[in-house]
């Protein structure tokens, strides 16, 4: 618990937490809060290196099946699929070896980096969330010298046992970048009966890039138009699709879309056409293209609401909580997660969202230091608190 509030709190290191935690107001707010008493975080940590991961990704997917049970996060399904992104990111980097499960990289200057790379399924929604659903470490963990190193095609076999372990009937549509569309993984969405939306970059498997050349000039009509308008701009976006092209043993659906926006007011326009290229397993005609080319572009938010929010929003994803143990770094990963969740779901809750935007008019960067200041400066009142969390009561989303 001490962990999960170091990343709640925003804190950014251990240290800053142990300060902290000398506060008299800090700890008594905290033991009320949470009915226990706060650790030193060099205690924390020296639990961390003796436990394993597995054991706080089992709780994440827990909060997650409860979510999913309890029908909270139904808006953002896609033809009754719940939107599950695949990426991976960069967690820490050394000069020097940190484990033996380190990946490693020499440059043209013959200088080595050592470091940790993460493979995430996040779950997302139209309303921004970005909520961590199972992990796997790109790591040449078990390896010797002589094997080749972990990759994220490989992590991706262990990340999607996890997933159907974790979540065996949950319908899900994975959206991922142009790394994916390859024949394991195709395979791997047909075994357990998962939709997939995956990016399709030029020159990316070269004979079924020359398949869809033939296809399009054969089946020149399977095309539409979409115009999206708001107050500043007109966007207007050209479809072409084709469906049921042979790959290996699969049937694949392509869809490819070229996208111009108009500034409505200054009659400007982009002079560069945006041009996304999509494949699918889902079913495609002039009616579901566009469908399809939004959601296999909510990747980005992945990265964005994902990765990004994480690294520089307060959560300090690329610090290093262990410098030691990657052991004991993986559960500090884990804690972040699960924090995350946590707070996506209380700003996104329809009280926070009117005490930010209508109440204070602040960003949520200045609420979570209103807060810690808070935590620090005054005495929460125990019958106050305890009269709040008597009462039965809704937290809901807006």
């Amino acid at each position: 618990m001490a962990a999960i509030t170091l990343f709640l709190f925003k804190q950014g290191s251990r240290n800053a937490y142990n300060q902290d935690r000398k506060d008299k107001h800090f700890q008594e707010n905290y033991e009320k809060l949470f009915a226990m008493k706060l650790p030193h975080l060099d205690t924390t940590d020296a639990v961390f290196r003796e436990s394993s991961d597995i054991e706080l990704e089992k709780v994440k997917a827990n909060m997650i099946s409860s979510l999913i049970r309890t029908k909270k996060i139904e808006a953002g399904k896609y033809r009754g699929n719940y939107i599950v992104a695949i990426d991976g990111t960069g967690v820490v980097s050394f000069k020097e070896r940190h484990c033996e499960s380190c990946l490693s990289k020499t440059s043209k200057n013959d200088v080595t980096t050592y470091f940790h790379n993460v493979l995430e399924a996040k779950l997302l929604t139209t309303s921004g969330l970005s909520l961590s659903i199972a992990t796997e470490w790109i790591s040449n963990e078990g390896k010797n010298e002589y094997q080749k190193q972990d990759c994220e095609r490989e992590a991706f076999k262990r990340l999607a046992i996890k997933l159907k372990k974790f979540y065996p009937r949950l319908p899900i549509v994975l959206v991922a970048d142009g790394l994916y569309p390859w024949d394991g993984f195709f395979e791997t969405c047909k075994q357990n009966n998962w939709k997939y939306i995956v990016v399709l970059k030029d020159g990316s498997i070269k004979t079924f890039q020359e398949e869809i050349i033939l296809e399009k000039l054969i089946t020149p009509k399977q095309a539409t138009q979409v115009k999206r308008a708001d107050k500043n701009t007109m966007t207007t976006l050209d479809y072409h699709w084709l469906q049921g092209l042979p790959y290996k043993k699969h049937l694949i659906n392509y869809v490819e879309c070229k996208e111009l926006v108009k500034n409505v007011k200054s009659e400007k326009t982009k002079t560069n056409v945006q041009r996304f290229v999509h494949i699918t397993n889902f079913d495609i005609d002039n009616t579901l293209c566009d469908g399809i080319s939004f959601t296999g572009r909510l990747r980005q938010k992945i990265e964005n609401e994902g990765f990004n929010t994480q690294k520089n929003q307060g959560y300090a994803l690329e610090h290093k909580f262990s410098r030691v143990s990657f052991p004991a770094m993986k559960n500090y990963y884990q804690c972040l997660q699960i924090a995350h969740i946590i707070n996506q779901l209380v700003e996104a809750s329809q009280t926070f969202k009117t005490f930010k935007e209508k109440t204070l008019k602040c960003s949520i960067k200045y609420l979570w230091k209103r807060l810690l200041s808070y935590l620090l400066e005054n005495q929460i009142d125990e019958f106050e608190l305890h009269e709040l969390i008597s009462k039965p009561f809704q937290i809901r989303l807006a």
